[in-house]
């Protein structure tokens, strides 16, 4: 796509501090075109001095916080960067400051930024970079309704305490104080009405967010003093873009992530541990139902269900810090979601061979595994039928594809790959590979991964599909809008979409793409 610069020369933006001294570059270019009426439509490209890691806009003053972090010999993220606050509307850099990315970490949420630093965390000033308060909590999670922080308790002598701490985000005062054990870390928070959250830590902990009161599940969701093998890391940025799926350890040889999803109805939360299923009262935390795990059995898992039954996929790994390894044993079960009596259980007996991921097709579970495909009964859990994908012809299996992944079609229009033919499963391989799959297990089709879109944001009328820089817009009837530079990293504000490229943060006008829809 063409690169337009507007007007004859660039505007720079620059301050120095000590002996560091930024350029900011800025510029109008055209990024892309209205397919409807060929007009031409403009961006402004920001350019920085360096890598930017991290980006966030304030729209209420129009400021622009971005985190640089280069790379070392090309390749590896440097542990030191800067922060820079920018004025988007005046053009001009506000403040900057050092970060160690080892130790430290920001977070934003509208005019609030807690900069933390090793046990500390600093409530700046977003105008002036200047620290408002400090306390000595590491800040997990922030409610920017009710602005408020919560976070562990730090004391010199013990280091974190178990006690969870609320901050009021304005002051810095602590507002309330709560037990919840943190050693296996947080694997989820998500609410269950306006003021109550649910914290996944070693169990379920409802904590209302104004007060921290709360009941409590305990169980165990991970494994102290563990000398196992430890494989690589599985699960990367690819892999969240192509499965539709997006990802802290308190020891070096301590297990995390022994635990399911929290499956959420009306009423209860369905929840597995390292020990047992169990239903809870969302309201109340009691147990409705539980059944216990043999030891060593359970590990990373998935629940899902139907109106009379809950069904778990036992997945054989969990994690050691951000690194996967094989832990427990690979399962699919099935259990009576009112009583919690067990339907089935089917052990998968493979060593070191996990559960990669998984697909439902009517009533049909498809299994992938490092090099082979195996399709169970939902209703028996027998298996029906399994078949090797040698790595010398296919390379390795990785995970099926979602639905936010598309192709063009015969007629030239982009559409979902996995809803273009839902008889068929469809795996990416760990040589950039897509593999069809009929029922029998057969392939029928190979797609390139050069060939592939990803569907990355949505508005009521439009959908964003990018492959590589470029960004196709089209309408829910499939029509193409408009062709733009942008990535999967973009997101949109009101009537304007950001992007950030490397060095470049890019801010598109889209007021009359989206007017016009």
């Amino acid at each position: 796509m063409r690169k337009i610069i507007i007007g004859l020369s660039l505007l720079i933006s620059s301050i120095a501090f000590g002996q560091k001294n930024f350029q900011i570059l800025h510029y109008e270019k055209v990024v892309g075109k209205n397919l409807i009426d060929n007009a031409e439509i403009k961006g402004i490209e920001y350019i920085f001095p360096e890598r930017i890691h991290e980006a966030f806009i304030d729209t209420t003053n129009g400021f622009l916080t971005v985190q640089l972090r280069g790379l070392r010999k090309g390749k590896w993220l440097s542990n030191k960067g800067y922060i820079l606050q920018y004025d988007l509307n005046n053009k001009n850099l506000l403040w900057s400051k050092k970060i160690a990315y080892q130790i430290s970490s920001l977070q934003q949420f509208s005019n609030t930024m807690i900069f933390t630093v090793a046990n500390k965390s600093n409530c700046l000033d977003i105008r002036t970079g200047n620290k408002i308060w400090e306390v000595k909590n590491n800040i997990y999670y922030v409610d920017p309704m009710d602005n408020i922080g919560i976070g562990y308790r730090f004391k010199s002598s013990t280091g974190y305490l178990n006690e969870l701490e609320g901050i009021d985000l304005k002051s810095g005062n602590v507002i309330w104080k709560r037990n919840i054990n943190r050693e296996y870390g947080w694997n989820d928070v998500f609410y269950i009405n306006d003021s109550t959250m649910i914290v996944v830590a070693a169990g379920l902990h409802s904590i209302n967010i104004n007060n921290g009161k709360g009941w409590d599940y305990n169980t165990i969701t991970g494994k102290k003093d563990y000398s196992g093998t430890v494989a690589a890391n599985a699960v990367g940025v690819a892999a969240g873009l192509l499965t539709g799926t997006f990802i802290m350890s308190t020891g070096h040889n301590l297990v995390r992530d022994v635990v399911s999803n929290s499956l959420v109805d009306s009423s209860y939360i369905y929840f597995a541990s390292k020990e047992q299923l169990s239903k809870i009262d969302k309201q109340t935390g009691e147990i409705a139902w539980k059944y216990p795990f043999p030891n060593d059995l359970a590990s990373k898992s998935s629940l899902f269900m139907n109106e009379d039954i809950v069904f778990m996929i036992n997945k054989g790994y969990a994690f050691m810090g951000y690194r996967q390894l094989d832990f427990g044993k690979p399962f699919i079960a099935a259990f009576d979601r009112e009583t919690g009596k067990q339907k089935y259980l089917t052990l998968i007996n493979v060593k070191k061979d996990p559960i990669l991921g998984f697909k439902i097709l009517q009533d049909e579970v498809y299994l992938v595994f490092k090099n082979r495909i195996a399709k169970y009964s939902i209703k028996t859990g027998s298996q029906i039928i399994e078949k090797e994908f040698p790595e010398d012809y296919y390379g390795d299996l990785k995970y099926f594809v979602g639905n936010q992944v598309f192709v063009k079609n015969e007629n030239d229009d982009l559409v979902s790959l996995p809803q273009s033919d839902t008889s068929k499963v469809f795996v990416f391989t760990n040589q950039g590979k897509t593999l069809s799959i009929d029922n029998q297990l057969n392939i029928t089709d190979t797609i390139d991964y050069e060939d592939l879109s990803i569907y990355y944001l949505r508005t009521a009328d439009l959908k964003f599909i990018a492959k590589d820089k470029q960004t196709l817009i089209i309408d829910n009837e499939g029509k193409q809008i408009a062709e733009i530079e942008a990535t999967t990293n973009a997101f949109l504000i009101g009537e304007t979409l950001y992007d950030k490229q490397d060095k470049s943060f890019i801010a598109i006008d889209l007021k009359e793409i989206i007017k016009n829809e």
